[in-house]
């Protein structure tokens, strides 16, 4: 019955010097990722046990991916690993703890168990930034363990179809799909798998940065890659869906440019603004504020090493997913300056959900 038990999954120390601009690529053996032939695994969570530092300076550990039985999965899972804006801190370290998950372990509800499944091995890459990291970095997944013949007992069979509920909208999307038998077999077929047949289901956590300044006139700027306002595909929050696509936004944080001319955050979705008056996210006075808590709790320096997580945007119970659904139609992430411009890359955006994929 060990098997029941939360364990690390993955444990990945980088030392020594890494390049500005580079991937750091451990196999899934040097980070303790592989599985026995009988043994199938779901991760429930990442931390960022120590960002690079540069005697005491915050290093660009930029970006962080998750590579599942050899399938990359940062269109889906993309983190910043940077210190002030990391999206999974160290468990013990986050304000009240509102941990991030990627879903719901032992769950046979769809809609829930969107845990990152695999069957062989797992392992992480790391992206460093415009400068190279010199400073030491750690990182985690979290998770369980399963033998091949415990699945049918724990999971019985994942319980499609089922549909996603936006309340503030009044829309719901049904997802229909055959009940899944859980086995070996079946394993990375279910939701957060790289294996599943359409509509594929999986949990959604990406960052952006404002590449460009604001227009300093109050109008929306759009994290939108096509337009060169992010600065890579990655980082876009500009979706333009069709009835083949969806995503459920459930958390959206940001962190507010130093200068202080942020003023407004939102989601706009068929047009209209969510919350219709925008959230006021100033430097001051931010209620979406993600990642190290200063200036809010402790705003002299040093800083402390407590971190927000990303905020929720609706609460609806352990049992269902809330927030506002984006389906055959234009929804993005936007904000707005107070009439002065926000300097280029003085923004980091974050937004986690799940998303739906009903084509290829």
């Amino acid at each position: 019955m060990e098997h029941f038990e939360l364990r690390v999954l993955l444990d990945y120390t980088h030392t020594g010097i890494q390049a500005a601009n580079t991937w750091a690529k451990p196999t899934p053996r040097a980070v303790l990722g592989e599985l026995e032939r009988d043994e199938r695994a779901e991760v429930v969570f990442a931390e960022v046990v120590k960002s690079p530092l540069d005697g005491g300076a915050e290093e660009l550990l930029k970006r962080i991916i998750p590579i599942l039985d050899g399938e990359g999965f940062g269109e889906q899972v993309s983190l910043s690993g940077i210190l002030s804006s990391v999206m999974a801190p160290p468990k013990k370290s986050i304000w009240a703890g509102k941990l991030y998950s990627f879903g719901t372990p032992m769950s046979n509800n769809p809609l829930l168990s969107t845990t990152l499944k695999y069957s062989k091995d797992i392992t992480v890459e790391c992206l460093a930034g415009a400068a190279p990291i010199t400073g030491d970095y750690r990182i985690r997944l979290w998770g369980y363990i399963y033998k091949v013949s415990e699945l049918s007992l724990v999971f019985g069979a994942m319980l499609f179809p089922a549909a996603l509920v936006d309340r503030a909208r009044g829309r719901t999307l049904p997802i229909t799909k055959d009940p899944i038998s859980v086995n070996g077999d079946t394993w990375n077929t279910l939701p957060g798998g790289p294996d599943q047949a359409i509509p594929k289901i999986n949990p959604f956590i990406r960052f952006a940065y404002n590449k460009k300044a604001t227009d300093g006139m109050q109008g929306d700027y759009q994290f939108r890659y096509d337009i060169d306002n992010v600065d890579d595909s990655a980082e876009n929050m500009y979706f333009d869906f069709g009835e083949l696509n969806a995503l459920l936004v459930e958390s959206i944080g940001i962190r507010a440019d130093a200068a202080g001319h942020l003023a407004k955050t939102a989601l706009k979705i068929g047009g209209d603004y969510h919350p219709k008056r925008l959230f006021p996210t100033t430097y001051a006075d931010n209620p979406l504020h993600f990642g190290l808590v200063y200036p809010f709790i402790h705003p002299g320096l040093p800083e402390i090493p407590f971190y927000y997580a990303i905020p929720k945007l609706e609460t609806r119970g352990p049992d269902v997913r809330g927030g506002y659904l984006i389906w055959n139609e234009i929804g993005m992430v936007v904000v707005k300056d107070e009439g002065v411009a926000v300097a280029a890359n003085d923004l980091i955006v974050a937004l986690t959900g799940i998303r739906i994929q009903m084509k290829g």
